[in-house]
């Protein structure tokens, strides 16, 4: 009777110790964010990678670092010298998000010895280099003096 008594007592002992490895194991995955206006020039550097994932400039190339692009297009790399985050190719906006509210350029780094990965996401910011398109070329508004100030006219 006292070992039946016992049984339950370990299983959930054993259950409890198995949920906390589990939790213990499970990775943390932070994202690193950054913000870049479109159309940066090429060499333009956007951060220093290195020292904001706290990682040893000296040991880049060793451990072979590397920009694993998620989009088609390799944008954005890193310089294994100096640890920075660089633009290697001008990033249109509207080629990359079309007509999208916000924009995000999704990026893994990864370092070698031991592996490690790195989430960043780059928000490009839309600048204004589209000249607007209206249906006319000219339009007339007759506008009465009374009008009060603020009022919009569609």
């Amino acid at each position: 009777m006292d070992s039946i008594v016992r049984a339950p007592n370990q299983i959930l002992r054993y259950v409890w110790m198995c949920l906390l490895l589990s939790a213990s194991l499970k990775p943390v995955s932070t994202v690193t964010h950054y913000s870049i206006p479109e159309e940066m020039e090429e060499g333009s550097v956007v951060a220093n990678l290195a020292a904001d994932l706290g990682l040893d400039v000296k040991t880049l190339n060793r451990r072979k670092m590397r920009l694993d692009t998620i989009a088609s297009k390799k944008y954005l790399d890193i310089n294994k010298e100096t640890g920075e985050l660089y633009v290697v190719q001008k990033i249109d906006r509207e080629h990359l998000c079309n007509s999208k509210l916000t924009c995000f350029l999704k990026l893994d780094a990864t370092i070698e010895y031991p592996i490690r990965m790195f989430n960043l996401e780059i928000e490009i910011i839309d600048i204004n280099d589209n000249a607007p398109h209206f249906r006319r070329d000219t339009m007339h508004l007759d506008i009465s003096e009374s009008t009060s100030a603020g009022e919009r006219f569609s």
